[in-house]
């Protein structure tokens, strides 16, 4: 059976034992490298566009922000190498490119308003009718006649990020290198390739567009409703002054993240202790995203299309030699 070592994204070993030319490989595994490199081109690429769009962005604030993820990848890499604790480091640096690479495409995203193309909503709630009937106020009528479960349901649809930072550091503390950077590969690119297609054909979700009954939203504790839908309107319309870290919240209807990251919380933890109650909250994830997030049916379909080509990326790009890989580590 090949070593961690031999594998092509598996953790460093200690510098002291390469080259000084080959540090940043004993430092960093691949695949982290590339990860860190696409955040950065991300960035890269939304300054840019912040700047030929002359598009305020309170650059201060988020370098604030990412002052986490920078900390937690130099933290890991720093453990990892010199301490040799390469569970916790593979945890650390896993957390630090999330964060980081969250951030940087928040502002790629809002750098979309406002939007003068047309929206596709009209053309999603039609195949929304088509293909099973739904309607979103009808949905969420009836969630509403069940307010202690829709109440459940909103805590539910908040735990999605919440639930992909306990992937991170139940993959990272089990050694699980393989997988750990397979779903970081997988949420990474099937982020952008959501707000890919977003950009082409954007969408908000029917929140934006129709008012539901105050008594509805009121025993829900709707998390997408009335006033949230308004604002993204507004911003469709208007855009933003300024793009600061505070303001940032989902935009984005057609693929639905929040399907993806479902699927990012169950299928890379099989084989763990967390799968079998990942896979009984999620459960109700998916009636969640459709109330408390606001989104049409077909969001779920594009959400599920983007996270099958995410995960055949990752398998691609993170080849598994042997089964169930496991880091070395100091217990």
């Amino acid at each position: 059976m090949p070593t961690d070592a031999s594998l092509p994204f598996a953790a460093p070993q200690d510098a002291a034992q390469k080259p000084v030319l080959e540090k940043i490989g004993l430092w960093l595994a691949p695949a982290e490298v590339f990860l860190i490199v696409l955040s950065l081109l991300t960035g890269a690429l939304a300054a840019t566009l912040a700047l030929a769009f002359d598009q305020r962005v309170a650059w201060a604030e988020f370098l604030i922000s990412f002052a986490p993820a920078i900390g937690l990848i130099g933290l890991g890499a720093y453990i990892r190498v010199k301490k040799q604790m390469h569970r916790a480091g593979l945890a650390a640096i896993g957390a630090g490119i999330y964060i980081g690479f969250s951030g940087v495409i928040a502002i790629l995203i809002y750098l979309r308003f406002p939007i003068s193309t047309p929206m596709i909503d009209t053309n999603l709630m039609r195949m929304d009718q088509w293909l099973v009937g739904y309607d979103w106020v009808s949905f969420v009528g009836f969630i509403a006649q069940y307010p202690d479960l829709g109440k459940i349901l909103g805590w539910v649809y908040n735990t999605s990020l919440g639930q992909l930072f306990v992937v991170i550091f139940v993959l990272g503390f089990t050694g699980r290198t393989v997988q750990l950077h397979r779903v970081l590969v997988a949420g990474i690119i099937s982020l952008l390739l959501a707000v890919a297609f977003w950009w082409a054909w954007p969408s908000v979700g029917p929140s934006a567009y129709f008012t539901l009954p105050t008594s509805t939203e009121q025993a829900l504790g709707l998390v997408h409703g009335q006033a949230e839908g308004g604002r993204l309107l507004r911003m469709t319309q208007e855009g933003n002054a300024l793009i600061a870290p505070g303001m940032i919240m989902g935009t984005i209807a057609f693929p639905s993240y929040h399907t993806v990251m479902v699927f990012l919380a169950i299928c890379f933890v099989r084989g763990t202790v967390i799968f079998w109650p990942m896979v009984l909250l999620n459960i109700g994830m998916l009636p969640a995203i459709l109330s408390h997030g606001g989104h049409h049916f077909s969001d779920l379909l594009g959400g599920v299309a983007v996270f099958v080509l995410a995960w055949l990326f990752a398998h691609w790009i993170v080849p598994n030699k042997a089964k169930d890989q496991q880091i070395k580590a100091n217990a």
